[in-house]
């Protein structure tokens, strides 16, 4: 039972107890199964990033404060404030900063502040924390292709344990290596890995590792590598997740352009994110769709207005 629900909890990266059972069918499938892409995330974003101008990416410049709603035919429709000092004039802005900084941030990055839907939405939508221990060995353990390590632990063992191990959920190999195990630690224990030394992370790996195959010999790794997503300022957890007050619409709320259609000023801010896509959330595709949805719709846009879109003024 337990290492069901362990694996459960990794799907979300939340205490089960904040996780809403109505709406937890309301995440679909897609038929395939997963699908490793060469060179890693690398292989889909090269070729896209090749087609686009020369500097017009900027990296290294984290946005302090998004104006949006001018006032005055003078000013732009929206104006993105870096922390340098340096500022973007923009007719629209796409934000895909993750549900976890809009948790953190939302009230001192928008100005004027975002609709109380919006803000809701924000708020009411559950968010994972999930990280990833690459453990590398001299001399692998285990047979190839033996399987996946799910760690059941008992009632007993998650009442007694507080430290951050009771968070791993299950060991498994890599498909492309025959020399290294990823460990997927999920809940509030993943933040609490991340406060850990390397040394306490492969003592504490090894030890469980030990008691759950009963080898009291197995190695120590030689290298470590981890993933620390929790404490990352530009995303402050891993994905989204439906929390006990979560509906679907809360994630359409989140995707809404503001100001939405029913005003006359056009959109401004626009909303991607894997947040953002209901029945895709917490996945890759999802956040590419919701990119292309929002992209699409400022082309929408452009052909309604035969170029950039009116100056009305919105708020003050």
């Amino acid at each position: 039972m337990y290492g069901m629900t362990n694996c459960v909890k990794c799907r979300c990266g939340d205490d089960l107890s904040f996780v809403s059972a109505d709406q937890f069918g309301s995440y679909i499938e897609i038929p395939g199964g997963n699908i490793r892409v060469p060179l890693g995330y690398v292989g889909v974003l090269a070729p896209l990033l090749r087609d686009l101008p020369s500097c017009c990416v900027r990296y290294c410049k984290p946005v302090s404060c998004i104006r949006w709603g001018a006032v005055n035919e003078a000013c732009p429709r929206a104006i993105v404030k870096c922390r340098d000092g340096e500022e973007f004039p923009a007719d629209y802005v796409i934000v895909t900063v993750s549900l976890g900084v809009l948790k953190h941030q939302h009230a001192k990055l928008f100005l004027p502040g975002l609709p109380a839907e919006k803000v809701e939405a924000i708020n009411k939508l559950g968010y994972g924390h999930v990280n990833k221990i690459f453990l590398e060995y001299a001399r692998p353990f285990w047979v190839w292709r033996e399987g996946s390590i799910n760690l059941a632990w008992s009632a007993e063992e998650l009442a007694n344990r507080c430290d951050w191990v009771k968070g791993v959920v299950n060991v498994e190999e890599l498909p492309n290596s025959q020399h290294v195990l990823c460990a997927w630690v999920c809940g509030r224990e993943a933040t609490d890995m991340e406060l850990c030394s390397d040394e306490e992370v492969v003592e504490s790996m090894t030890t469980v590792l030990r008691q759950f195959t009963g080898d009291p010999t197995l190695p120590y790794p030689a290298n470590i590598l981890r993933t620390k997503w929790c404490m990352d300022q530009y995303f402050a957890g891993a994905y989204s997740y439906m929390a006990m007050e979560s509906t679907i619409g809360h994630q359409c709320d989140l995707a809404s352009p503001i100001p939405d259609s029913c005003e006359a000023v056009p959109p401004i801010l626009l909303f991607a994110g894997e947040a953002t896509i209901p029945g895709h959330y917490s996945t890759v595709h999802g956040a590419r769709l919701s990119g292309i949805r929002e992209a699409e719709r400022i082309i929408q846009l452009t052909k309604q207005f035969n170029g950039p879109p009116k100056k009305v003024p919105a708020k003050s």
